[in-house]
Parts: structure tokens; C-alpha cells; sequence
């Protein structure tokens, strides 16, 4: 009988995960999906504004609000993430909104800027997909202590990246304060944004294990809650591969130059 109870826990348990799992994907992808359809309508925008009008103060003005709302959702997640069961799924679905819209803008403004080099895009979502994919297996069957140990390399990876940006600004200031040129710093900057990569795919590979591995899911009793980690887990894949794609999409623009 305890057999039979152990195998009817174990069964839910993996029910439970792979459904989360499932769900998780299903909300990043959709909300990316979502990110591109904005950028399209926004790069239309972008294109009539700069080709058609020349008016760049708008673009400029609409590129703002996109970092703005960027910074808006990403601090307002840190507020939906705490105490993330007793949330609203309303509230949420609202912060993913809301960052799908900000970056919506963004990637307005690189579909805009490369409408007649199409095949640049295509390079760039394609080793965005392949890197993700290749994290996400990595994530699923990877155990528990390369799992911690990937985490204190990531944290150790932030520190890193958080100081050489905080050196960078210092040739850059003496750069633009004597006129000189800042191309000679360049290979820095592609240093700095292959860390980001690296930290990005490390943080989506952490993220599938979390989702696949943590038995506390069969705890979970109430529909809401179920939703809210979905839309949790889901949100936090989003967000990483939005930063691989933007890192990604700064080394093969600088490449291509």
C-alpha cells in the first residue's frame, strides 16, 4: 500500500512538473511572439517616421519610453516575485504586458533599422533559438550540484561583468573628453556582451532545472498558484532569452561592422 501511495505520489509529482514545464514555455514563447508582432507594428512606425517624414525626434522619443518601460517592468517583477502565491494572476499577466510592450519598442527599433537586411535578423533569431534550446537541454537532464555550482559561477560571473563595465566607462570618459576616437575599445565592449551571453545562457539552463527538478510542486493544491508559477517561470525564461537575443544581437551587429 505505501509502494502503491509512493508510485501515485511520484506519478503526480512528474505530472505536475512537466505541466509547469509545459506552461512555462507555452508563456515565454507566447509573450515573445508577442514582443516580435509589437516590433513589427513599431518598426512599420519607426520606417514611416525616419524613410518617409524624417522626423527623428519622435523615434527618439518613443526609443525613451521603451527604456523607461523596460526599467519600469523589471523592478516592478522584483515586487510581483516576492510572496508570488498570493498574487494576483492579473497582476502578472500586467508585468508581462507591460515588459513585452517595452520591449516590443526595442525591437521596433532594430527591425527598423535593418528592414533591408533581413538576412542579419535571420542570423540572429536563429542563434538565438539554437543557443536557448541547446540551454534548456542542458537545464532538464543536468543534476543538482552542477546546478549549484552553476549558480555561484553566475554570481561570480555578475561581479565580473559589473566591474570590467565600470572600468569601461573610464576610457570612455577621456575618450570623449579629449575628442579622441573609442574605436580601439571596441574588442572590450565584445568581451563585456560575451560575459552577458554566457550569464544569460547559464540563468535559462538554471531556470528548465528549477522547473523540472524542484519537488515542492506537489504541494501545490490550488489552481492559482499553479498558474502563478507557470506565469513565474514563464516570465523569468522570457526575460533571460531576451537578454541572450539582445547580446547576441550586439556581437554579430558589431561582427558584420
Amino acid at each position: 500500500m505505501e509502494n502503491l501511495n509512493a508510485n501515485t505520489k511520484y506519478k503526480i509529482l512528474n505530472q505536475t512538473q512537466s505541466s509547469i514545464l509545459t506552461r512555462s514555455f507555452l508563456v515565454a514563447g507566447l509573450s515573445f511572439l508577442a514582443i516580435c508582432l509589437i516590433g513589427i507594428g513599431f518598426g512599420k512606425l519607426f520606417e514611416y517616421e525616419i524613410y518617409e517624414k524624417g522626423n527623428l525626434t519622435i523615434v527618439n522619443s518613443l526609443y525613451m519610453i521603451s527604456i523607461l518601460l523596460i526599467f519600469i517592468s523589471m523592478f516592478g517583477s522584483m515586487f510581483v516575485f516576492r510572496n508570488l502565491l498570493n498574487q494576483k494572476t492579473s497582476k502578472i499577466v500586467l508585468w508581462i504586458s507591460l515588459y513585452c510592450l517595452g520591449q516590443g519598442l526595442g525591437f521596433g527599433m532594430l527591425f527598423s533599422l535593418f528592414a533591408n537586411d533581413s538576412w542579419t535578423l535571420i542570423l540572429i533569431f536563429g542563434v538565438s533559438g539554437i543557443l536557448f534550446i541547446l540551454c534548456a537541454i542542458i537545464g532538464r537532464f543536468m543534476s543538482a550540484n552542477a546546478a549549484f555550482s552553476l549558480m555561484k559561477m553566475l554570481a561570480i560571473g555578475w561581479v565580473i561583468t559589473f566591474v570590467l563595465m565600470f572600468l569601461m566607462f573610464i576610457p570612455m570618459i577621456i575618450m570623449l573628453s579629449t575628442n579622441g576616437s573609442y574605436v580601439g575599445f571596441q574588442w572590450y565592449y565584445s568581451l563585456i556582451m560575451g560575459i552577458f551571453c554566457l550569464l544569460f545562457m547559464g540563468y535559462i539552463s538554471y531556470d528548465v532545472w528549477m522547473i523540472s527538478k524542484t519537488s515542492e510542486f506537489i504541494q501545490i493544491t490550488d489552481t492559482r498558484a499553479f498558474n502563478n508559477l507557470s506565469l513565474f517561470f514563464g516570465y523569468r525564461l522570457l526575460i533571460d532569452f531576451v537578454g541572450l537575443f539582445w547580446t547576441i544581437a550586439s556581437i554579430i551587429l558589431r561582427f558584420r561592422r
